[in-house]
C-alpha cells in the first residue's frame, strides 16, 4: 500500500509540474518582447526623426498625426484584459493610417 501512495504523489506531482510548465509559457517569448522589437515601436520612432519619411510613410505630417491622435484616443483606446494588453491608440491610428496610405497610391 505503501508504494501506491508514493506512486500517486508521483504522479499528481508530475501532473502538477507538467500543468504549471504549460501555463508559463502561455505567451511566446518573441511576442513578449513585441513591444521592444516590434515594427511599431521600433519604425515609429524612427519615422518621428524624420519628416519626409513620417510624411511619405502616414501621408500626414507629424502635427497632423498628433492633432489626429489626440482628437481620437479616447474612441478607439480598447482596456486591457487579463489575458492580453491592448494596442495603443497611436499604434492603432498608425496601423490604420499605413493601410489607407497604402491602398490609396
Amino acid at each position: 500500500m505503501a508504494d501506491m501512495d508514493f506512486v500517486e504523489r508521483v504522479a499528481a506531482l508530475y501532473l502538477l509540474w507538467k500543468a504549471e510548465k504549460l501555463r508559463r509559457f502561455w505567451v511566446h517569448q518573441i511576442l513578449q518582447r513585441r513591444t521592444q522589437l516590434g515594427q511599431f515601436h521600433r519604425l515609429l520612432q524612427e519615422l518621428h526623426l524624420d519628416d519626409g519619411r513620417f510624411q511619405r510613410y502616414f501621408r500626414l505630417s507629424r502635427s497632423q498625426f498628433d492633432e489626429l491622435l489626440s482628437r481620437i484616443s479616447e474612441r478607439i483606446s480598447l482596456q486591457d484584459t487579463n489575458y492580453k494588453h491592448s494596442m495603443p491608440p497611436a499604434e492603432r491610428l498608425s496601423i490604420c493610417l499605413w493601410r489607407y496610405a497604402s491602398f490609396s497610391l
